[in-house]
C-alpha cells in the first residue's frame, strides 16, 4: 500500500472528487515534455501474474495529437507518468503513481480526442532480446538481474527488494531476456516487476495473506459496491516435483514436494485425489534451493481457497500484492489482492482477490 495522508484515509469514505494526469518525456530518463497534463478517460490494469505488469490507456485533449515525431505525444518518444487520487474542496490534489511506461499507439477519437495505449517498463526489457548468448557475470542473483535490466534499459530505476540473495551460477542464454529474469526471479522465490512509479523491484510471491491495509465492506461509509466470492479447485495440486536441469554443466537432479499433512483438505491420496505439477529450472544451486522453491511452489499450489470479484470505491494507495479484509452481504474474508484495474475517470475500481491456506510438505 502506498502511503498516504490521514486526510486521504477518512475522505474516501465520504463523497469525494477524483484527480488525474500525466506527465510526458522524451523517453524513459529523458526531459520532461509537458507537466500535469489532465486525463479525461480510460484505466490501467495492474497483474502480477503478467511480465508487463501494469497497462492500459488515457485519454488527453485534441492539442495532443501530434504531427511531427518530436512531439510530446508519440510512440516514437514518450514515456508517461500517470498519477491518479483525489481533489480537495480547496483545489489542492493528493495524488499516486498508477504507472510508468511507453506510450506504444495513438488513436484519435471522434471528438478528436486521442486515447494512448500505455505498458510499463518491462515491456522495454523483454522487448531487447539477447542478440548473441550472454552469460552470467555477476556475483548475486539479484545483481545479475539487475545487470540484464540495465543492459536493456540504461535510465532504469530500482525500488526496495525483499528477497534473500544467493550466489549466481555460471549460466548463459541465448535469446529471451524475459525468461533469463523470470528464471532468476524464481530461484528465489520471487518476481520481477515494475511499481506504478517505474522502479524494478525483486520482490517474493505472495502466496498467504498478511496484515490487512484496508476495509472494503458494503453499508453506509463502506468502499463496497459488490463482491463475488467463488470457491474453486481449478489451478491447484498436492504434488509438485522441480527438476533442476542446469547448462553450467553440473548434474541435473530432481526434488518431490508433497501434501502428506493427516487432515489436510488436499492430502495427497486422500479425497482431493492426486494432482501433479512438473517444473523444470535452470536457476536453484543446490539440493536446499531446489527444495525452497519446491517449498514456495506447493504452497501456492495447495492453498488456493477462495477468490473474489469486487467492484468498489477507487483507493488509488492499493497495489497488487496487499491484503484486505472484504465483506459482502455477511460474508467476510481476508484476502490478497492478485489484481486491479484503477480507473482514469469516476467509475468504480475493480479487484481480483484470493486467500490461501498454508500446506505442510514432506519431501521424497
Amino acid at each position: 500500500m502506498l502511503p498516504s495522508t490521514a486526510q486521504y484515509k477518512q475522505v474516501i469514505h465520504a463523497p469525494h472528487s477524483l484527480a488525474f494526469e500525466v506527465d510526458l518525456y522524451a523517453g524513459p530518463g529523458g526531459v520532461l515534455l509537458e507537466s500535469g497534463v489532465p486525463i479525461f478517460g480510460g484505466s490501467i490494469s495492474a497483474n502480477l501474474t503478467q511480465r508487463v505488469t501494469r497497462s492500459g490507456t488515457f485519454t488527453l485533449g485534441p492539442e495532443f495529437w501530434p504531427t511531427l515525431a518530436t512531439d510530446p505525444l508519440t510512440p516514437y518518444q514518450t514515456v508517461a507518468n500517470i498519477k491518479a487520487g483525489i481533489r480537495y474542496g480547496n483545489g489542492a490534489t493528493e495524488l499516486f503513481d498508477v504507472i510508468t511506461g511507453r506510450v506504444g499507439e495513438l488513436t484519435r477519437n471522434d471528438n478528436g480526442s486521442v486515447t494512448a495505449r500505455i505498458d510499463d517498463l518491462a515491456a522495454d526489457v523483454v522487448a531487447y532480446q539477447f542478440e548473441t548468448p550472454v552469460s552470467s557475470e555477476s556475483p548475486t542473483v539479484v545483481a545479475q538481474i539487475k545487470r540484464i535490466i540495465e543492459a536493456a534499459l540504461p535510465a532504469a530505476t530500482f525500488g526496495t527488494n525483499d528477497v534473500i540473495d544467493a550466489a549466481m551460477p555460471d549460466l548463459t542464454w541465448d535469446e529471451d531476456r524475459g525468461k533469463a529474469l523470470d528464471d532468476l526471479a524464481e530461484s528465489l522465490g520471487a518476481r520481477w516487476y515494475t511499481l506504478g512509479n517505474g522502479d524494478f523491484v525483486v520482490r517474493r510471491l505472495p502466496y498467504d495473506v498478511g496484515t490487512p491495509v484496508q476495509d472494503i465492506f458494503d453499508g453506509a461509509e463502506g468502499l463496497l459496491i459488490s463482491g463475488t466470492p467463488t470457491l474453486t479447485r481449478d489451478g491447484a495440486a498436492n504434488s509438485v516435483t522441480v527438476i533442476v536441469e542446469r547448462f553450467d554443466g553440473g548434474a541435473p537432479f530432481r526434488v518431490r514436494a508433497r501434501d502428506n499433512a493427516v487432515g489436510s483438505p488436499t492430502l495427497f491420496n486422500g479425497p482431493f485425489g492426486k494432482v501433479t505439477e512438473i517444473i523444470k529450472v535452470q536457476t536453484p544451486l543446490s539440493m536446499d534451493d531446489a527444495k525452497d522453491y519446491a517449498t514456495a511452489q506447493l504452497k501456492a499450489l495447495t492453498a488456493l481457497s477462495s477468490t473474489w470479484g469486487v467492484s468498489c470505491v477507487p483507493d488509488y494507495t492499493l497495489e497488487p500484492g496487499d491484503t484486505v479484509r472484504l465483506e459482502s452481504r455477511g460474508v467476510r474474508e481476508t484476502q490478497l489482492i492478485d489484481s486491479i484495474t484503477y480507473p482514469l475517470s469516476n467509475d468504480l475500481m475493480t479487484l481480483g482477490t484470493r486467500a490461501r491456506t498454508r500446506a505442510n510438505s514432506t519431501f521424497l
